[in-house]
């Protein structure tokens, strides 16, 4: 008969032997795992949409980046109004955010909840134009589109772009400012870096980054610093945000550059495509359509926007004797409610200098419809 003591001594040996040889295995299964996992995270990383990943900006990143120079102040100065009128704008403007600024002396004159944070939708082609136009400074420069058309998100509004068309820098911006084109801004953006890197090849990712990070820059030397950009086209995302007033510096720069001024002012474009065909926008910003009663012949100006989170918006700008206005209208109440916002605000706007601004329809116009998409 075997030793019991022995007996159990080896026993427990050999047990330990098993939960070693299986703990092994065990910790070799986990790390064969983890490391799966983190090649899964990887993969998922590099194909996650550019909206939903962070990336730092680097506002030194090149010592040859586009600079802005301003020497607006955008002072506010809301005692020009009464008190009564003051109060009777705040109850009447219905909009969740507002500015009303004004170019011509450099002041905000009226303001509604202008520095708390708003999702921008499309205005957000506003500071894309910008950009761009510090790159592209050749309005015949022939921009060819590419596969990252294929990158903007479902359902987005579009200029009906297709991989390989060419068109004119000049003719993209329309195609970008006039529809709202997702498409064009995504087109816009990818090409602007390439020439700015001189870098034709550079990926279509690689591009987006690089240019989100120079929208970025343009905005902080703007002034526009509690906003974040991630994109070009202003596809909605939790870290893409901006407020009334830093719209209100962004778009008063916009409306400074001549190609984007005069795209903005746009009723309807046709534009012939370089290798052939036809395009044809129609601008979204119905106060520049003299068949809706929100028409009105001062308004030159300037973008629109909607998604869901951001609801209606606009930025709009008007010019009555030379001297013009900004009106900034975020979450509007309905996706009309937001035109009568920014004609109230400009109607009681240029009030204040003597100067008539109107809005609506002439009769002699009234019921003939100028929709020609």
């Amino acid at each position: 008969m075997p030793n019991n003591k022995n007996l159990k001594i080896t026993v427990i040996l050999l047990i330990c032997a098993v939960l070693l040889v299986d703990g092994a295995a065990v910790a070799l299964y986990c790390l064969d795992v983890q490391k799966q996992q983190q090649e899964i995270m990887k993969n998922a990383i590099q194909e996650m949409p550019l909206a939903e990943i962070p990336k730092p900006i680097a506002a030194n990143y090149d010592p040859n980046r586009p600079e802005y120079e301003t020497t607006r102040k955008f002072t506010v100065n809301t005692s020009k109004f009464s008190e009564k009128i003051y109060r009777n704008l705040t109850k009447d403007v219905k909009a969740d955010y507002s500015v009303l600024y004004d170019m011509e002396t450099d002041e905000i004159l009226f303001e509604e909840n202008s520095d708390k944070k708003l999702y921008p939708a499309s205005t957000t082609k506003l500071l894309t134009a910008i950009v761009a136009t510090k790159i592209i400074t050749e309005p015949d420069t022939v921009i060819t589109v590419g596969n990252e058309i294929k990158m903007i998100g479902e359902e987005s509004s579009t200029a009906g772009l297709e991989v390989g068309m060419k068109l004119t820098f000049s003719d993209l911006m329309d195609a970008m400012m006039l529809p709202s084109g997702n498409d064009a801004a995504y087109t816009m953006a990818v090409n602007c870096s390439r020439i700015y890197k001189d870098n034709p090849k550079m990926p279509a990712k690689d591009a987006l980054n690089l240019f989100v990070e120079l929208m970025n820059d343009a905005a902080a030397q703007l002034g526009a610093t509690n906003s974040k950009f991630v994109n070009p086209d202003g596809w909605h995302s939790s870290n893409h945000y901006t407020t009334a007033r830093d719209l209100a510096k962004i778009s008063a720069y916009a409306k400074s550059v001549p190609i984007i001024a005069k795209s903005c002012s746009t009723h309807y474009a046709e534009r012939e495509l370089v290798k052939g065909g036809m395009m044809y926008w129609v601008n979204g910003n119905l106060m520049l359509n003299d068949y809706y009663k929100c028409y009105s012949k001062y308004c030159d100006g300037l973008k629109t926007g909607f998604t869901d989170e951001a609801g209606s918006c606009i930025v709009s700008s008007a010019t009555v004797e030379g001297h013009t206005m900004i009106a900034v209208i975020m979450n509007g109440y309905d996706g009309y409610a937001k035109y009568d916002d920014a004609n109230l605000l400009f109607r009681m706007g240029f009030k204040l200098y003597g100067l008539p601004y109107t809005s609506g329809v002439p009769n002699s116009q009234a019921g003939k419809p100028r929709l020609l998409a």
